[in-house]
């Protein structure tokens, strides 16, 4: 088996549509493994409802709400079904472009060595219109790059990556935050080690919705303590510097110069979507994390601007 689509579902809504974006690629060597997360919604029947006779699909049901709890336990429990050579975590309300997987078979070959590749993605409405487009960048980029690029606007979600699976459960499967955010990036940059292969053309959906985790703002404080917990995971596993040529010896400093900045930036963009009551919560985690009083006043000011 090539690839395995392992997709943790909990809500109905986009399902559908999700898994017949999957059951239309042009190549079919692969698996779909829907585990179903103790959801109230009524899940085995719309998988049942789908005509998956041509693909090797599996559907199996947790006897308790694991993502409820901790999302990445459940993203790593899902992970143990899958038995492709490469894994995609598809999510519940996200979509795939026919050609998504025939593109990066053809990838795969062309670069064994590496154990990241990433689909350029478009960021979409709840009605599938285009809010947002993802850049262009090389075909092939260097964890240094790669990083660069994360940290300077890349769009990300995890639906987009495809990972070589024993490499990814020989590190223990997905690096684990509160409610996962910003579990995708830390992850796609440990994985990216031999670097990060890019597809030239958009070939996944990425769903903004009421719905979507990304856009909910109920765990603000949960994501506020994630971001602190990624920006010291980024000065603890970022390699130290050691320039191999100019644009490497570009790429380190640049990101290691970045960073307090970097999280000073990401910290405000979280906070300023919460009502004044949650940015009050949010405002005491970071007093409770140590955040420096000039760092937490400056955090203040941006996010009630």
């Amino acid at each position: 088996m090539k690839f395995s689509f392992i997709m943790p579902v909990w809500k109905g809504k986009y399902l559908r549509e999700a898994i017949q974006s999957i059951l239309n690629q042009t190549y079919h060597d692969f698996e779909l493994v829907i585990v179903d997360d103790c959801s109230p919604e009524p899940i085995q029947s719309i998988v049942e409802s789908m005509s998956t006779k041509n693909i090797h699909c599996r559907y199996y049901r947790n006897s308790e709400n694991i993502g409820g709890h901790d999302l990445i336990a459940q993203w790593n429990h899902c992970l143990e079904y899958a038995q492709g050579e490469y894994i995609i975590l598809a999510t519940d309300d996200d979509f795939y472009e026919p050609l998504f997987l025939s593109t990066f078979n053809q990838l795969t070959y062309k670069y064994p060595q590496v154990d990241l590749f990433r689909s350029r993605l478009l960021q979409v409405n709840a009605d599938n219109q285009i809010l947002n487009i993802d850049s262009c960048y090389k075909e092939y980029l260097s964890q240094e790059e790669f990083t660069y690029h994360m940290l300077h606007d890349m769009k990300g979600g995890i639906p987009q990556y495809i990972f070589k699976r024993k490499t990814l459960q020989a590190h223990g499967g997905f690096v684990n935050f509160p409610k996962a955010w910003a579990s995708d990036d830390a992850t796609a940059i440990m994985m990216a080690e031999h670097g990060c292969v890019n597809s030239q053309e958009h070939l996944v959906r990425f769903r903004w919705s009421d719905i979507n985790i990304s856009s909910n703002t109920s765990d603000l404080t949960e994501k506020v303590k994630a971001r602190i917990l990624y920006n010291q995971w980024l000065k603890d596993n970022i390699p130290p510097i050691n320039p191999k040529s100019e644009w490497t010896d570009f790429y380190q400093k640049n990101i290691r110069s970045y960073l307090d900045l970097y999280n000073k930036i990401t910290l405000v963009s979280t906070i300023k979507t919460g009502s004044f009551q949650q940015k009050i919560k949010c405002y005491h985690v970071l007093y409770q994390k140590g955040i420096n009083t000039y760092e937490l006043l400056s955090i203040i000011y941006h996010t009630l601007i």
